[in-house]
C-alpha cells in the first residue's frame, strides 16, 4: 500500500452509515468524518445482499473510493452476526480437538461457511475464538472488492486497537452500544481479558440483562478504572447500567475528539461522534 494513501474507517449503526478518512501525512488527524442516513438498517442490508438496499450502500462506498482514492478499508462487523467464546488453550493446540469444538459450537452449519480466529487472552492457558459465517461476510467483501487493503474488525478488536493508541493501562471496560446489542470488552493492564455481548430488546432491560450475564462471568463485575462508551443512545445506556458500575470507575463517553485524541478541521458536527469513534479509529495509522 502507498504510504500517503489515506485509509477510510467505517462503522455501521441502524440506518446510518459513518466514515473517517485519515490524514496520511499529519499524525492523528483526520481530513473527514461523515455519515450517510438510509431508510433501512445497513448492517442487514449487507449481509444479505439486499437487491433494493444494497446497491445504495456499495455506491457509498464507490464514492469515497473515488473522491479520496482510498486504498485500504477497515470496518466494524456487527456482535450479534459472530460467536465469541473462551476455550483452554490445549483445545487450540490441538487440531482435532479444535475442529470438534467448532462443530459442537456451530451445530448444523457447513465447516467451509465458518471463519474461526484465534486470539490471545492474559491467562495464557485460554484462547480466545471468534466465529464468523461467510455467507453472512460475503456482502462486506462484496463492498471493498475494489480495494487492495481490508480489514473488519470486532468490537473487541476495535478495543485492542484503542489500547494500542491510547495507552490508558490500568484495567478498563469497552463497552459498545449497538442497536438491540452491547457489546462488553475488559483489558487487564493492556492486554485483552475476555469479550461477550449482551442481547436486549429495549434499554430498560438492560440492569437484568448485565446481572444474568456477570453470574456466568465474574470478570463483567470486576474493577475497571475506566469504563469507555461509543456507539448508539451510548448516555441512555450509562443511565441505565451506571448503578452496576464501580463507583470509584471513570466513565468516558467517547463523544468528542479531545476524548479521543485527534484532531480535524471541522469542530462540530450533525451527529453523536460516539456512534463515529469505530470509524475514526480504525482509520488512523499506528
Amino acid at each position: 500500500m502507498d504510504d500517503t494513501s489515506a485509509n477510510l474507517g467505517v462503522c455501521f449503526f441502524s440506518d446510518r452509515l459513518f466514515y473517517s478518512i485519515n490524514d496520511p501525512e499529519n499524525d492523528k488527524h483526520l481530513l473527514r468524518i461523515g455519515s450517510f442516513d438510509f431508510n433501512f438498517d445497513v448492517t442487514e442490508a449487507i449481509t444479505t445482499r439486499h437487491p433494493d438496499h444494497f446497491p445504495h450502500v456499495n455506491s457509498i462506498f464507490r464514492k469515497l473510493r473515488d473522491e479520496y482514492d482510498i486504498k485500504s478499508v477497515r470496518a466494524l462487523t456487527y456482535p450479534a452476526n459472530e460467536c465469541w467464546t473462551a476455550l483452554p488453550k490445549v483445545v487450540y493446540d490441538n487440531s482435532d480437538e479444535r475442529e470438534d469444538h467448532l462443530a459442537i459450537i456451530m451445530k448444523g452449519v457447513e465447516r467451509e461457511d465458518i471463519e474461526p480466529t484465534w486470539h490471545t487472552v492474559s491467562k495464557s492457558q485460554y484462547k480466545f475464538l471468534s466465529i464468523r459465517r461467510r455467507n453472512i461476510m460475503g456482502g462486506f467483501d462484496a463492498l471493498t472488492e475494489d480495494l487492495p487493503t481490508t480489514e473488519f474488525l470486532s468490537d473487541f478488536e476495535l478495543a485492542q486497537k484503542w489500547s494500542s493508541f491510547n495507552k490508558p493501562g490500568g484495567s478498563f471496560l469497552m463497552i459498545g452500544c449497538h442497536k438491540n446489542v452491547l457489546s462488553l470488552s475488559s483489558f487487564l493492564l493492556g492486554k485483552f481479558r475476555a469479550a461477550t455481548y449482551i442481547k436486549f430488546d429495549q434499554t430498560e432491560d438492560l440492569p437484568y440483562h448485565w446481572l444474568q450475564h456477570a453470574n456466568h462471568s465474574p470478570w463483567i463485575k470486576g474493577l475497571h478504572e475506566n469504563i469507555y462508551l461509543f456507539g448508539f443512545e451510548t448516555h441512555e445506556v450509562e443511565t441505565s447500567l451506571q448503578g452496576f458500575w464501580d463507583k470509584s470507575s471513570k466513565i468516558v463517553n467517547l463523544n468528542s475528539l479531545d476524548e479521543m485524541g485527534v484532531v480535524a478541521d471541522e469542530l462540530t458536527y450533525g451527529f453523536d461522534l460516539a456512534a463515529a469513534f469505530p470509524a475514526i479509529l480504525t482509520s488512523l495509522d499506528f
